[in-house]
């Protein structure tokens, strides 16, 4: 599933009525997301002469992203992408050689730090619950 944030399709340009009605999924965030719905756009990897660009199928749906949106596992697939997570690269095929996307490390950097601070609040919530107390004993003197 390909996913894009509303605030992309503001940024488009592209008006709601262009966006196809889609079904209610679930397992993305707590609970069911009801997407404003799904439109297809031309996703283009690479530079001025050497690049790829195939149709997309993206679902617009309102979920707190890190990022403008998520690309599934298909599309790269049908990029013939492959990628690297130890140097943060995505490398497929193009029409004069290898097209090489690397990350924005400062991006990856403020994204990681944004997932570590919501992952803390979360863990932060969870442990909140009443502490017990446990009774301390002075060294040398046992219980019986």
């Amino acid at each position: 599933m390909n996913m894009i944030s509303p605030e992309v399709i503001k940024r488009l340009q592209m008006p709601e009525e262009e966006l196809k009605k889609t079904g209610i999924f679930q397992r993305i965030n707590p609970g069911r997301s009801q997407p404003k719905g799904k439109n297809t756009l031309l996703v283009m990897f690479g530079g001025e002469l050497n690049y790829r660009t195939e149709k997309i199928v993206f679902d617009v749906v309102k979920v707190p992203f890190l990022f403008n949106g998520i690309i599934s596992r298909p599309t790269f697939a049908k990029f013939m992408a492959a990628s690297h997570y130890a140097y943060d690269t995505l490398k497929m095929p193009g029409p004069m050689g290898v097209i090489t996307i690397n990350s924005d490390k400062k991006d990856l950097v403020i994204c990681v730090d944004k997932l570590y601070r919501e992952a803390m609040a979360v863990e932060s919530v969870k442990t909140k619950g009443p502490a017990k107390e446990r009774k301390r004993q002075k060294p040398g003197k046992t219980s019986s």
